[in-house]
């Protein structure tokens, strides 16, 4: 199978299975790696080493280890270069110890959620009444209820137009937020054809 020069460190998406030993064995005989943030010894896997560095984590010195890409259940994300498109790229953090950091390959960021860009409203305008038990004698006298303060008439507080309190929205319970998407293994490459 042909490659096309492909250059070591190139990840791909891989539609088959990459779980046993036989799986993993057989990729590897075509020169990829399932990117599982598994550590490799520098020595061993020394072009690939030499692409990637310690960028995923690892160790200092030629004899010592670095992982690959921890890619299972993530997305990638093009490095921000210094370019204002991704505004928390100084924050990013390693994905394994001796890892990169910052706005630099390899790093990684938690999921997080950006306010709405079409402002959120409740499903209750804000002028609306509460009952009450039992109120003043003449209409048009000040009450409260339920902490609005409203003018009493006919056996309701009604509250002012600007409404001035709260209401709780519901939903907002997913662990994450994402696009649809479907599952694949990415893989990388780790020796050139004709090594």
């Amino acid at each position: 199978m042909s490659d096309f020069n492909v250059p070591v460190g190139t990840i791909a998406t891989y539609c088959g299975p990459v779980t046993t030993d036989e799986e993993k064995q057989a990729l590897s005989a075509l020169g990829w790696l399932p990117c599982d943030g598994t550590s490799y010894n520098k020595a061993q896997y020394a072009q690939l080493a030499l692409a990637i560095g310690i960028s995923y984590g690892g160790t200092g010195g030629s004899r010592g280890s670095f992982n690959v890409p921890d890619l299972r259940g993530r997305f990638l994300r093009g490095t921000a270069h210094g370019s204002p498109v991704d505004p928390n790229a100084a924050s990013r953090i390693a994905i394994n110890p001796g890892g990169a950091t910052g706005d630099s390959v390899g790093s990684l960021q938690a999921y997080a959620t950006a306010l709405s860009r079409n402002p959120f409203q409740a499903a209750t305008a804000g002028r609306h009444q509460h009952s009450l038990p039992h109120g003043p004698n003449n209409n048009n006298a000040y009450a409260i209820a339920g902490s609005h303060y409203g003018i009493w008439n006919t056996g309701a507080v009604q509250t002012d137009d600007a409404g001035s309190h709260n209401h709780t929205l519901s939903g907002g319970w997913d662990a994450e937020s994402r696009p649809n998407n479907v599952y694949a293994n990415f893989i990388i490459k780790y020796q050139d054809q004709d090594s």
